[in-house]
């Protein structure tokens, strides 16, 4: 048993849940410093730009990400560690390729339409896409440390340091007086540095776990006789796969971020501000659910490259459990205090408080679904996937034309709620009844009504007898936490949290 392998799904885990409530709260307060000093217009532009961002470095990844962390940990699991070095050359030359294309486009549309969609100068936006295709292969990079067992490198750089660096870039432009573009490119540098250490951390973990950085020559890869043929049959399967699935993570991050733009479009960029906090506050729920499919990703495909489907189901089981255990306190908090959390970002914000109790109730039921998407990719279902987001953009984008020019920003969240359901709605029936795997249930009850009874109870007395502010969510907040703590530590074994922590792979 590898090390990694050793310290089990508890291990990684924790690990990524550590980095990425780290990044989550620097995220937040990055958030509340652009909103006090750039106030509900300039934070429009500003989260309209890096929606912008955000969308081409997804795009430009071209689901290698989730390729290589899935081929990767199966060839691990399977014996040929050789091929790790082969794998990563087949999935960084189209993502060059596909930067190339990206950074022109976007040269020629900023010379094209000079006044644009945006406040923002051609240069800086050309300087974004670079960025932007830096960060795709960034996450490259990390996805092989991923799939090669290692818990640490992509918490610690891409949830940690990366959030770090661009807050306190953001805090020296703003001390100094600078306006939105300033803050842009401060938010933009600090990806080339991150890309740098991921490169050095990825070379070297291959360097220890594969022997080498290349492929062995004299080993055929999945035992086809000749080494050119099943190498070019090796780039196929990955391709075939990873195509798909880096056509629905374009479909995603455009889920997550064109209801922003569309706001923006069919309002103004000060209604475009207040909701893309919205979002960023709701979102920053999923922490939890991001640590677990980093945690649970190697894992289940591993487990299901070995055929061992009872393992994937105990996975499932536990970790759904625990996701629900652990993220809907935060989600509750939201619903019942909005708009004392929107107060932290400066005035004006309060204005999307509905908006935040509708998305903070849709993510708390989408993430009581567990890792169904990490357990659809794992199991080779890429174009599952590819259909069901389709499908919710285009009720996304259907519904924000329709109920935003009616409802504002409010009408954005209904939309993303009903988005998000009927997603995770899909993607449970596939994975349930289609794959045939299915948690057990008992763990998962007992998180919901602990949660419920615990927190709600705890949080909706507060703002019933001392109204709603930041200093009664905060109070309400900490008691609930005790409080929650407690009833898990009690209930510790029926919650399945004893068995989560005692699990270990089988790789």
């Amino acid at each position: 048993m590898t090390e990694p392998a050793s310290r089990g799904i508890a291990w990684a885990g924790a690990v990524n849940l550590v980095g990425g409530a780290t990044g989550s709260v620097v995220g937040l307060v990055l958030a509340a410093v652009v909103g006090r000093q750039l106030g509900t217009d300039g934070a429009g532009t500003y989260f309209v730009v890096v929606a912008a961002f955000m969308i081409v470095s997804q795009v430009a990844e071209l689901g290698a990400d989730t390729g290589l962390v899935r081929f990767v940990a199966a060839a691990r699991a399977t014996g040929r560690p050789r091929d790790v070095p082969h794998l990563l050359v087949v999935a960084v030359r189209p993502v060059l390729a596909a930067g190339a294309v990206v950074v022109a486009a976007t040269w020629v549309w900023t010379i094209a339409t000079p006044d644009g969609l945006v406040d923002a100068p051609g240069p800086l936006l050309v300087g974004a896409a670079a960025s932007a295709v830096l960060a795709s292969l960034t996450a490259v990079m990390l996805a092989v440390t991923r799939g090669l067992g290692d818990v640490l490198s992509y918490p610690l750089l891409q949830s940690v340091l990366l959030p770090v660096l661009r807050l306190l870039a953001v805090v020296a432009v703003v001390t100094v007086g600078g306006g939105v573009l300033a803050v842009l490119t401060a938010w933009i540098a600090p990806v080339a540095v991150v890309l740098v250490l991921a490169t050095t951390a990825a070379l070297t973990l291959m360097v220890r776990r594969c022997g080498s950085l290349r492929p062995d020559p004299r080993a055929p890869l999945d035992h086809v006789p000749s080494t050119g043929d099943a190498r070019s049959g090796l780039a196929r399967r990955f391709w075939s796969f990873s195509a798909t699935r880096g056509v629905a993570a374009a479909v995603e991050i455009l889920l997550e971020w064109v209801d922003v733009i569309l706001v923006g479009l069919l309002t103004s960029a000060e209604a475009a501000g207040v909701y893309a906090v919205v979002t960023r506050c709701a979102r920053a729920g999923e922490v939890v659910q991001q640590a677990a499919r980093v945690a649970v990703g190697p894992q289940v495909s591993a487990a299901l490259a070995r055929g061992d489907r009872h393992e994937a189901r105990e996975v499932y089981g536990l970790v759904t459990a625990a996701m629900i255990w652990m993220s809907w306190p935060f989600f509750i908090v939201l619903a019942v205090f909005p708009d004392a959390v929107l107060a932290i970002f400066g005035r004006g914000f309060e204005a999307g408080a509905t908006s935040l109790t509708v998305l903070a109730v849709a993510m708390g039921l989408a993430t009581a679904a567990g890792t169904v998407q990490t357990i659809l990719l794992m199991g080779g279902r890429s174009s599952w996937q590819l259909a069901d987001k389709s499908a919710a953009l285009a009720v996304n984008v259907a519904l924000n034309l329709l109920l935003v020019p009616a409802w504002g920003i409010e009408g954005a969240a209904v939309a993303w709620a009903v988005t998000i359901l009927l997603d995770t709605a899909l993607v449970v029936y596939q994975v349930q009844h289609l794959m045939g795997l299915r948690p057990a249930g008992r763990h998962l009850w007992v998180a919901a009504t602990s949660s419920i009874a615990v927190v709600g109870t705890t949080a909706v007395a507060a703002r019933v007898v001392l109204g709603s502010s930041t200093g009664v969510m905060a109070g309400a907040a900490a008691t609930a936490a005790v409080l929650h703590l407690a009833a898990g530590w009690v209930l510790r074994d029926r919650l399945g949290l004893v068995d989560l922590v005692r699990h270990r792979s089988r790789a």
